[in-house]
């Protein structure tokens, strides 16, 4: 709530000034509260209600922009991608671009701070990592036995979990919900251990469904994300150069959603995949669904999405669901012990 709070205070001043300067410069008005009004009916509206922000500047450079193509094999027309091409550039193609070499600006990390959360890993790193008895496993454990990442990204991983873990307990939601951490997707046929790359990194069982939710510690800070198939991109907002590698979003959360609703037929089953934010605040994401069409949301927006659910009983199917997860886990645990 005091997230949201802060996005309308945001917002409210950012649209209060630009719809009186309209006014002076188009209507030749002076100050007139019935601006002020408007603009703080609006953010409430966006914040409360939509749970979303407005950048206004960067949806005028869009508008003013010429569309812009980048191909497979590098050819573009601008340095800053919005439709992109999984296929090479033709000849005929090629020979329409004034510059087809030109290489798109790339940034390592966005030029200002986002929307700072509280959430932050400095702001939470004298947070105790709950213990609590509705919390099976230990979160980001099971990353340290992973052989074949690379041990940047299982600090990453690990920092990832831990800070979910303590954000929910901030907010006093890890005792309202049942929780198990480190899940392996089980086999389609039995519900057992199967040879998958990846885990789920934590199941939550509420009132009414159990969320599987895929955390993501990417870059953050001013930066609006959005995606083209499966490639997800990071644009840095004031200057509109790509912030990091494009990313390629896996198979791994629709492949562990349609396994788990096979087994929990009754159960409402939600993936989410969740960005964490860094010591730079988080960003905006611009609609980002993962394959198998899986939302994907800030860390306040899950939370927000959280606080407004029942609280978890272990008498209802969620209960029973969340009993035989847990015991899947353990299994994996004490096969990796072996």
């Amino acid at each position: 709530m005091f997230a949201r709070f802060l996005h309308f205070v945001k917002m409210s001043w950012m649209l209060s000034w630009r719809l009186l300067m309209v006014d002076a410069v188009i209507f030749r008005g002076g100050y007139d509260t019935k601006f002020l009004i408007l603009a703080v009916l609006i953010s409430g509206f966006m914040a409360f209600f939509l749970n979303k922000t407005i950048t206004a500047f960067p949806l005028i450079r869009l508008i003013m922009r010429k569309p812009v193509i980048v191909w497979a094999d590098g050819f573009s027309n601008d340095n800053e991608p919005r439709v992109v091409k999984s296929r090479p550039a033709t000849p005929r193609e090629k020979a329409k671009l004034a510059e087809p070499v030109k290489v798109v600006q790339r940034v390592k990390t966005a030029t200002t701070n986002g929307y700072m959360t509280g959430f932050e890993p400095s702001a939470l790193a004298s947070i105790p990592i709950p213990d609590f008895p509705t919390m099976d496993g230990v979160p980001g454990a099971s990353l340290g036995e992973e052989n074949e990442m690379d041990e940047a990204a299982v600090k990453l991983g690990i920092m990832g979990e831990q800070n979910f873990a303590r954000a929910l307990a901030v907010t006093r939601l890890i005792g309202r919900f049942g929780s198990v951490w480190s899940v392996p997707v089980p086999d389609p046929e039995v519900f057992e251990p199967a040879a998958y790359n990846a885990d789920i990194d934590c199941v939550i069982a509420t009132g009414t469904c159990i969320y599987l939710v895929d955390l993501k510690h990417y870059k953050s800070g001013n930066v609006r994300y959005y995606h083209n198939g499966n490639q997800l991109f990071c644009e840095d907002v004031a200057t509109g150069a790509l912030v990091g590698e494009t990313k390629t979003m896996s198979q791994n959360m629709s492949t562990a959603t349609r396994v788990m609703k096979h087994h929990f037929p009754k159960v409402v089953i939600k993936p989410v995949v969740v960005l964490m934010p860094t010591d730079k605040g988080e960003g905006i994401i611009d609609n980002v669904m993962w394959p198998g069409n899986i939302q994907a949301m800030n860390l306040t927006q899950f939370i927000s999405q959280l606080q407004a659910d029942r609280d978890f009983s272990y008498s209802t199917p969620q209960g029973g669901a969340l009993s035989r997860i847990s015991s899947l886990a353990k299994r994996k645990r004490n096969q990796n012990k072996k």
